[in-house]
């Protein structure tokens, strides 16, 4: 059981290498769907190569969901708009045991 209540829902797909249609280049799978936090909040964070960029949503997911920075998430919101973007950056939580309990992940 998450430690906040997740109401939202995004749909991540997964890059693989191994989709590669001869080309060189790989493709998504399968979308899969995730229960989430998410807050539209204009954010700076350090994305994966130490760069400040700006997010403009966090996604809070509970423990810490297969998701990489090559894979693609959509969120909509209640309104009806839909943001579908790579991560920018991606932040655990973890307790004092090591295990994480949230992660966020800013798009």
């Amino acid at each position: 059981m998450p430690l906040i209540p997740l109401k939202q829902t995004v749909t991540v797909r997964s890059f693989s290498d191994g989709n590669d249609d001869g080309w060189g280049t790989g493709g998504y799978g399968e979308p899969i769907e995730y229960k989430v936090r998410a807050s539209e909040t204009i954010e700076r964070v350090k994305n994966q190569f130490g760069e400040e960029v700006v997010a403009s949503v966090k996604l809070t997911f509970d423990k810490y969901p297969a998701i990489g920075y090559d894979d693609e998430i959509t969120y909509t919101n209640e309104n009806g708009v839909t943001i579908q973007r790579k991560p920018l950056s991606i932040k655990p939580t973890r307790m004092i045991n090591g295990k994480a309990t949230l992660t966020a992940i800013y798009l």
